[in-house]
């Protein structure tokens, strides 16, 4: 299996990147392929809202290239992100902006699954507005959304995070 994941924080040690790391680490471990993106450290332009991409593809020159091509032969994908403001985050939220060529045309290739991990600072993060905008993005863009895990309360520190992410994980494969 191959799997595509996009890490929607910038912050390197926080619990996103943690649980980008767990779920490479296990899928790794099962002898799966897996790709793992840092938008924040990738040059990745806005939408421009074009329709360009109905026709010829996106015309944006940028690292999101990368991205759709990892995603149109991979089997899983995996959105990550930390909860701004009940929202994903701005980094998660352009990468799924720049899909449109994805949305318009059904030919191209693209993982049959999508799952999200999701994590939020407080102690009753709103995750329900980020459930819906990455299950709506999975849908458009042809995959079965197989869910979320949703960890909460992260500002008071955690410490197990890359158990959480193998129990869900190994419930989903």
């Amino acid at each position: 299996m191959r799997v595509s994941i996009i890490c929607g924080s910038a912050d390197e040690e926080g619990v996103t990147m943690r649980m980008c790391n767990s779920a490479m680490e296990l899928f790794r471990s099962r002898g799966h392929s897996v790709e793992l993106f840092l938008p924040s450290e990738l040059s990745i332009a806005h939408c421009r809202d074009c329709g360009s991409c109905e026709h010829d593809g996106c015309i944006i020159n940028d690292d999101m290239s990368e991205i759709y091509d990892s995603f149109s032969q991979a089997d899983l994908l995996i959105l990550s992100t930390p909860i701004h403001f009940s929202g994903p985050s701005s980094i998660l939220k352009t990468v799924m902006d720049r899909f449109q060529p994805f949305w318009g045309n059904a030919e191209l290739g693209h993982p049959d699954y999508c799952i999200s991990l999701m994590c939020g600072g407080s102690k009753q993060p709103n995750f329900e507005y980020t459930e819906r905008i990455i299950k709506a993005f999975c849908i458009t863009t042809g995959m079965e959304y197989r869910g979320s895990l949703q960890i909460s309360d992260t500002d008071s520190g955690i410490d197990d995070v890359k158990e959480r992410v193998e129990n869900f994980l190994s419930a989903i494969i």
